[in-house]
């Protein structure tokens, strides 16, 4: 229970912004299985803190509808959002019969995901705001939640042998067959996802992961806008 306490804390405090301090741990299976739980409880915090946000600030609707999805981003240090960018730039890598693998991990992005990532943050913060100006709190919840959720179902695929991370994470955990009937609709979705990015680049890596969790994100919060 120690190891995936850990676990959790160290997720949190890698997966967004908030001052968590980490105790030493020792990366078991256990820990690792903290880091996975860790995502779903970064989605809540998120919510609850945007959520908290947009009812306190003194300012009309329309405008810290805007400023809290803008703010939200900031929360989890854009950390996905990169993974967005080097995604793209390693499609359009592969059009070229480059080193995809390589140009995923060179430290700058190129035009192209610079553009692309844009594109997302546009698309993220119209739905979101949207969902606050129109007080859909609990779909805004369900939704942080959800998306970072869908890494269990990510984590069933294979992966880069040079992603020791996501295959420790991997190997931490066994999905229940309940889990995925309950959530089928997700499975499915995450699924898709990354198994059209691995047709299209050849490989899954950490970057396809946050790659997902956007996308599915978007997707999620756009269908709220329709049901809204």
């Amino acid at each position: 229970m120690y190891d995936i306490l850990n676990g959790i804390k160290y997720g949190i405090s890698y997966f967004s912004i908030l001052p968590i301090k980490v105790d030493q741990f020792e990366a078991n299976n256990s820990f690792y299985k903290g880091v996975l739980f860790s995502l779903p409880i970064v989605g809540l915090l998120f919510s609850l803190i945007i959520i908290s946000l947009f009812i306190i600030l003194p300012m009309p609707n329309i405008y810290k509808a805007i400023l809290v999805s803008i703010l939200y981003l900031f929360l989890y240090g854009f950390i996905h959002l990169e993974a967005v960018a080097d995604t793209i730039d390693g499609y359009f890598a592969s059009l070229g019969n480059e080193d995809v693998h390589s140009v995923m991990k060179e430290p700058q992005i190129g035009a192209i995901g610079a553009i692309g990532t844009f594109c997302f943050i546009l698309l993220k913060i119209l739905a979101l705001s949207y969902l606050f100006f129109q007080e859909q709190f609990f779909m805004i919840i369900f939704i942080l939640i959800a998306s970072r959720s869908s890494i269990f179902f990510a984590i069933e695929l294979e992966y880069h042998k040079d992603s020791t991370f996501i295959n420790s994470l991997k190997n931490s955990i066994k999905i229940s067959f309940i889990f995925r009937l309950l959530f089928l609709p997700f499975n499915i979705l995450t699924k898709l996802i990354l198994k059209k990015v691995k047709k299209a680049i050849g490989f899954l890596n950490g970057d396809t992961l946050g790659f997902n969790i956007e996308l599915q994100e978007i997707i999620l919060l756009n269908i709220g806008v329709i049901l809204c």
